[in-house]
């Protein structure tokens, strides 16, 4: 009886040092294939089909960087930059025209823009199965009248009536347009398709999603698609470019990234009107200068800055929003 007893106890424990042994190799082999546990392990899922844009504003002189990373699909450009185009389309991304040289001289539609947009036209057409619009940065803030950037907007629209018609607006433009500039924004924006708007304060959830919700229905009222512009830089020096806006004292170097781009993709996932993230810089060239520290530099592993966990959160999400394409 005794030997029977023991007999069954050594089972039991064979048994758990066969587990053992085998979920040790399971985990060496997964470590041998690379495999790692998410950055973020509960981001939610993408279920917001109509997001399917993930870009970052800079990044000229890094196209095959960004590329080799495999988590934008999305980029913007002048149109008479035509062989970085070329690389661009090369590369696989779609691209966003900007047309500020185009439609616009000193705010007003110059006389000579019939030549110049044929020209674009010409030009441009090699390419247009990867160029998903045309853009026009802060137009009110720059300058641009009324009239004349409807008149940009609707030239657009009816020569291309398939691709999109995108603005992004300044922070004061969204949120007092009226009194500070004297124009009503969602007049102003009507003739575009897609709106959005910059602003790189601390990132603070409850008032991003209050300015968001002021976007979508003070301003885009004609039923325009959304997009988010998350900040991907830190800020100290005043001095430099938009470092206005410091950064919160108790977080270390890049943590306010961290919370910017997982806010911005939570609140994209659960609003259908959002269809893409473009975030504020990669860097390139003097983005060194105007900014104390680049996103590429918390993404470059022989950087000082060098931080795994921002690269790995960016690979993650970018690759979640734009499988949504695929």
């Amino acid at each position: 009886m005794l030997f029977k007893v023991w007999k069954v106890g050594m089972k039991k424990v064979a048994l758990v040092v066969l587990v053992v042994l085998l979920l040790s190799v399971i985990s060496v082999s997964a470590a041998g294939f690379g495999y790692e546990r998410p950055a973020w392990a509960d981001m939610p899922e993408n279920t917001n089909s109509n997001l399917k844009y993930f870009g970052y504003y800079h990044f000229g002189d890094a196209i095959d960087e960004v590329a080799a990373d495999g988590n934008t699909n999305l980029t913007k450009i002048d149109a008479e930059d035509i062989e970085d185009i070329e690389h661009y389309y090369q590369t696989g991304f779609y691209i966003f025209i900007m047309i500020r040289h185009i439609f616009f001289s000193s705010g007003e539609t110059p006389d000579d823009w019939e030549q110049r947009w044929q020209t674009a036209k010409t030009e441009l057409a090699p390419y247009m199965d990867r160029i998903i619009g045309f853009y026009v940065d802060e137009p009110i803030h720059t300058g641009k009248s009324i009239e004349a950037f409807h008149f940009a907007c609707q030239k657009v629209r009816q020569d291309f009536p398939e691709k999109r018609m995108m603005a992004v607006m300044t922070y004061f433009a969204l949120t007092m347009s009226d009194t500070y500039y004297h124009v009503n924004a969602a007049e102003y924006f009507r003739y575009c398709t897609d709106v959005g708007y910059d602003f790189y304060c601390a990132w603070d959830d409850g008032a991003v999603k209050r300015d968001v919700e002021r976007l979508k229905n003070k301003i885009a009222v004609y039923g325009q698609d959304i997009w988010l512009i998350p900040k991907a830089f830190y800020s100290i020096d005043p001095k430099k470019d938009v470092n206005f806006l410091y950064e919160p004292k108790d977080l270390r170097p890049g943590d306010d990234i961290i919370n910017w781009i997982k806010g911005s993709y939570k609140l994209a996932v659960s609003d259908e009107r959002i269809v893409g993230l473009f975030c504020f810089c990669y860097g390139s060239g003097s983005d060194y200068d105007n900014y104390d520290i680049i996103l590429r530099r918390f993404f470059d592993e022989n950087d000082s800055e060098y931080r795994k966990e921002i690269k790995d959160i960016y690979l993650q999400i970018g690759k979640a929003v734009i499988n949504n394409d695929k």
